[in-house]
């Protein structure tokens, strides 16, 4: 299976976003990708954490976006849907930078 991209997940976002629920990003297996839109949809709509960890890169991206698109309210939001999934540490300190900038020390 290839890795995910930063363009495939971007792509899922995009499509999330202009509320189209499926989206089949080139070089994605349909597994990973309805995996990714349900991701999505736990941090963008219902805030109900799901088990998928997902990768920092994932996370980085979609979080960023988020904040641009949204506002620093959704993205603390959907952040803290992640924060009990998260199994590293880099990916736990990203997390903590959106949930309480001040607290991190890595305002955003």
């Amino acid at each position: 299976m290839p890795p995910i991209t930063e363009k495939m997940i971007l792509e899922c976002y995009e499509a999330y976003k202009v509320g189209r629920r499926e989206c089949f990003p080139e070089g994605m297996n349909k597994s990973s990708a309805r995996m990714t839109m349900y991701w999505l949809d736990s941090m963008l709509r219902t805030y109900k954490p799901d088990k998928r960890s997902g990768s920092y890169m994932q996370h980085e991206v979609v979080l960023e976006r988020i904040k641009q698109d949204y506002g620093s309210e959704k993205a603390r939001r959907a952040a803290l849907t992640r924060i009990d999934v998260a199994t590293s540490l880099p990916l736990i300190r990203l997390l903590k930078s959106y949930i309480d900038p001040a607290l991190s020390g890595n305002e955003k």
